[in-house]
């Protein structure tokens, strides 16, 4: 019976590390997709910025 327990605890141990273990990789995970989502957003309003000087100098040739 004691060793039927000892396998309980380390079986609920594993899960508990496996639990951390993977919401930490998937809070990294999401932090990382919001660094990349804000750079393309940047680059979005950087190519529109560019796109709207070159039409208004088009326009005034």
């Amino acid at each position: 019976m004691g060793d039927l327990q000892g396998l309980a605890v380390l079986v609920m141990l594993l899960g508990i590390f496996s639990t951390i273990f993977w919401m930490v990789v998937s809070w990294r995970a999401m932090k990382a997709h919001e660094k990349l989502a804000d750079a393309v957003e940047r680059m979005m309003l950087q190519q529109s910025a560019i796109r709207e000087m070159q039409s208004r100098s088009s326009q005034d040739e």
